[in-house]
């Protein structure tokens, strides 16, 4: 590990974590990408009521389907799963709790560790030029970026601005780390 690598990681990390804020506490372009249901009273109601405990809830749950599951049952899930309403989501019954640092801080240390990696995978290259080294980690954001939101778009019907704006997001927050990175390398 080259001296460099540690301090390269922890400034890209924290170049990513800003970008991040400023994403989307600052820049309206993530909340556009959110519906509003039409009575959220109601639907929070209804979910508090049929999700009992927080986690992944999928509408129909197709996969909970076994040997005792009628045939009418199944006709019905998959007549949902082709007509509507889907719904792909994660509940959480009880609330978030009052916002802390404790999530900002996992998530500059969840940045820091991505940031390390890219580094570390730069790192096992030759003779790159400023230029290819920003391009090089740009493109480790795009890929990231490829690799988690095309299969929900693909799988559970994100929709398309949601994962655009997401896939963007990482993009350029990986550019301006990669801007970083290649500085930092560079001395």
């Amino acid at each position: 590990m080259q001296k460099n690598h540690l301090k390269a990681a922890v400034i890209g990390g924290i170049v990513v974590f800003i970008w991040g804020i400023l994403s989307w506490m600052v820049f309206p372009w993530h909340q556009h990408c959110f519906k509003k249901f039409s009575n959220e009273s109601e639907v929070a109601r209804a979910i508090s009521h049929n999700a009992p405990s927080c986690g992944m809830y999928i509408l129909p749950n197709t996969f909970r389907y076994d040997s005792n599951t009628s045939q009418s049952e199944m006709n019905k899930g998959m007549g949902m799963m082709e007509k509507g309403p889907f719904m792909f989501a994660c509940v959480q019954p009880n609330g978030m709790g009052r916002m802390t640092i404790k999530p900002f801080i996992v998530a500059l240390i969840i940045q820091i560790i991505g940031a390390f990696i890219a580094t570390w995978m730069l790192l096992q290259t030759k003779g790159l030029a400023f230029r290819q080294k920003v391009l090089f980690i740009t493109l480790f954001g795009l890929g990231a970026g490829i690799v988690c939101f095309l299969p929900c778009w693909n799988w559970w019907g994100f929709p398309g601005s949601y994962v655009f704006v997401n896939i963007i997001d990482l993009v350029i927050a990986w550019f301006l780390a990669g801007l970083a990175i290649a500085k930092v390398l560079k001395k």
